[in-house]
């Protein structure tokens, strides 16, 4: 209760205007409020006079804080195991019954929540299998988080039928995947719980609960990222035809927009130099397009097999595009299909594999299909993890099922629309398609600088590499060949002033990213870090982060991979007096990304932050790792983005901590709260 104090003068308006300013924490779940604020207009009570009694003056200030609204409770957020409490029992012999109660104020994802079977430690997973399990309907949600979805509110209970073989005694292991939100603004990331499950003479005998493993995702108050044609988790075993074919309809639609990212593109000059090169006089229609159509089949064999492996396990293939050494090779590859748009060499398939393919297929004409078979089906390796976003997406929905059918579909319907173009081509070889000349040559080589950029942008995922000065390079040599440094002839054409005037552009790009480059930067788009002052503008070169640390909008953050790491560098602040700023990062976290683009980048963060903040980074990409998962729990962060403020006494400002994206001008003003002590007491 606070009292506050009103001086009025007789003859005064009765009317005021109070703005009351409030801000709080909730130390047990890690979650800061942004400050709320409420200003309300009243009639003033008549001027209290000395004959006033002591019971009117206290209404009076009752009415006042009843106007003001400060008898009203601001909402706390539960821990997940108590917003969301999961119980599983047996029903009959043959069946299991999964019962959510959901806390006021929180609700349940319908298409996040699915089970499966697990194979329990020392015991082979064929002891029993799980049935077709109907989902119970749940309300439609406007989501600020996954848009327009079904979810569950108080109360929600799944039959899950079970069958054991036949005389079987062991156990086996059935887990819950289930994700929710609260209504009052943060989302929890997908929880995982495991139950053992006791099997007698093929019958279900018991159930127990195991600890929960939480999986990662999206991070708690973040807006979730969720940039999939097909939500992961919508389609599952017992689903209808209505729904597998909308969820094929999709993927084949996100197969057909992939088709002009500059990773497909440049497939389309390979392709018809293939068909051009087929041998024949005269190219017919059916023959191009039966070419293409091969092409596209090898895409589909590689893209299906994916699916199906993903469907069947349900392991998740992003650290399959995240490694180091794959980002490398294909950056690799990428290089070599370049250089072979310039001219330097033809590929094809090895001549001793030509010879093999041709005693199999002799007299069909097949050399060259198998040929083309094969290129598809390493192609498809290559373009899918340059498109990785949107491939993982469709995944998703295959890992999400735990079905290899429909993963394999899934991944067969985009393939099918990522080829739809090629076929087009293909079919039209002959009346589009010239055999030879100038003109198929321009093309070409407009796709080998496309391939060198894909190469140079995959690059850039890898800490180290000075992609600026890649980028740099590939500008410059581009612009010289635009003639951007040559002197035009006064005859002339448009066209010639048109490609220099775009060589020109091109050449100050290049060498603002050289210079960019030199400085450490990374951001091609952005490639100096100039600010804007008073006295014109000022460039920091900055230093390039040795290796244990890491450039975030150009400063430089010690990365922390373990909680013995962040304790060492804690305490090391703390012995010298300095303040600490601790961000969780992770690479599939967009809100990360935004953050390291929009606003550690602004140059006044930089100000602010430089020689003001011992800057730590907390990556926890990797939410399996036991120090990753540490880490989280050592302050009670449940993913990320999450930035967290010490004082030099090495305690947490809890009033400061905040989760998900802020702007540049947002953080400026946590960071003026931070220059201040920190509240200690308050009245």
């Amino acid at each position: 209760t606070v009292r506050i104090p009103i001086a009025r003068r007789p003859g005064a308006a009765h009317v005021a205007t109070v703005q009351v300013t409030a801000q709080g924490c909730n130390e047990p779940i890690g979650v800061c409020y942004p400050p709320i604020t409420k200003q309300v207009r009243f009639d003033l009570p008549p001027l209290t006079t000395p004959g006033t009694s002591v019971s009117e003056r206290i209404e009076s200030l009752k009415q006042l804080g009843d106007l003001i609204g400060g008898g009203d409770e601001i909402q706390e957020f539960l821990h997940p195991d108590q917003a969301y409490v999961l119980s599983v029992e047996r029903v009959t012999e043959n069946e299991l019954l999964a019962r959510f109660l959901i806390a006021q104020g929180y609700y349940l994802y319908r298409d996040k929540t699915r089970f499966a079977l697990r194979a329990s430690a020392g015991m082979p997973g064929d002891r029993a299998t799980l049935g077709a399990y109907e989902l119970p309907p749940g309300k439609r949600k406007l989501d600020p988080y996954f848009g327009e979805t079904t979810v569950y509110y108080g109360e929600a209970a799944v039959r899950l039928p079970l069958t054991a073989a036949a005389g079987a005694n062991a156990d086996v292991r059935l887990q819950a995947t289930y994700q929710g939100c609260a209504e009052k603004g943060i989302c929890y990331p997908p929880i995982t719980k495991d139950f053992d499950v006791r099997l007698g003479g093929g019958e279900i005998m018991a159930v127990a609960a195991l600890d929960a493993v939480q999986a990662p995702a999206t991070a708690l108050g973040t807006t979730a990222s969720t940039g999939s044609v097909t939500d992961a988790g919508r389609v599952r075993r017992g689903r209808g035809i209505g729904t597998l074919l909308l969820v094929v309809l999709a993927a084949f639609g996100t197969g057909l927009l992939l088709t002009f990212t500059p990773c497909v593109l440049p497939m389309i000059p390979i392709l018809s130099s293939v068909i051009i090169s087929q041998g024949d006089k005269h190219i017919t229609h059916v023959r191009g397009g039966v070419v293409a159509l091969t092409y596209v089949l090898g895409t589909a064999v590689t893209y299906t097999a994916i699916g199906v492996v993903a469907g069947a396990t349900g392991d998740q293939l992003q650290a399959y595009f995240q490694n180091v050494w794959a980002i490398g090779l294909l950056s690799l590859i990428f290089l070599a299909m370049a250089l072979s748009m310039f001219g330097f060499y033809e590929l094809q398939v090895p001549a001793f594999l030509q010879s093999r393919l041709q005693q199999r297929t002799q007299g069909l004409g097949g050399t060259s299909l198998a040929g083309v078979f094969i290129l598809g089906l390493v192609a498809a390796l290559i373009v899918g993890a340059c498109v990785a976003p949107l491939l993982i997406s469709a995944l998703g929905v295959a890992i999400a099922s735990q079905d290899a059918f429909l993963g394999g579909v899934i991944m067969f319907s985009m393939a099918l629309g990522m080829g739809v173009i090629l076929v087009g081509v293909g079919i039209g070889a002959g009346a589009l398609l010239p055999k030879a000349g100038a003109w198929m040559d321009r093309v070409k080589q407009v796709f080998g600088v496309m391939l060198l950029a894909v190469a140079i942008y995959l690059l850039g995922f890898v800490p180290g590499v000075p992609v600026l000065l890649l980028w740099s390079a590939l500008l410059i040599v581009v612009a010289v060949y635009l003639g951007a440094t040559q002197s035009l002839p006064k005859d002339a054409g448009g066209w010639r002033y048109l490609w220099k005037g775009v060589g020109t552009f091109l050449l100050i790009w290049g060498v603002l990213a050289l210079l960019g480059g030199i400085a450490g930067g990374r951001d091609i788009l952005r490639p100096l870090p100039v600010s804007l002052t008073g006295a014109g503008f000022s460039f920091d070169a900055g230093v390039r982060a040795p290796s244990e640390q890491t450039l975030v909008g150009g400063m430089a953050f010690e990365r922390i991979t373990s909680p013995e790491a962040l304790e060492r560098r804690l305490t090391a602040a703390r012995a010298a007096g300095r303040p600490v700023l601790l961000d969780y990062y992770a690479d599939w976290c967009i809100d990360c990304l935004r953050m390291e683009r929009l606003t550690f980048s602004d140059p006044r963060v930089r100000q602010a932050l430089s020689g003001n903040f011992v800057l730590l980074q907390a990556d926890v990409t990797d939410a399996f790792d036991p120090g990753i998962k540490a880490i989280k729990q050592r302050f009670g962060v449940y993913g990320p983005p999450a930035t967290l403020f010490f004082s030099a006494a090495g305690e947490e400002r809890t009033e400061l901590r905040f989760y998900g994206f802020r702007s540049a001008e947002e953080f400026l003003r946590i960071l003026r709260q931070a220059a201040s002590p920190a509240i200690t007491a308050s009245r």
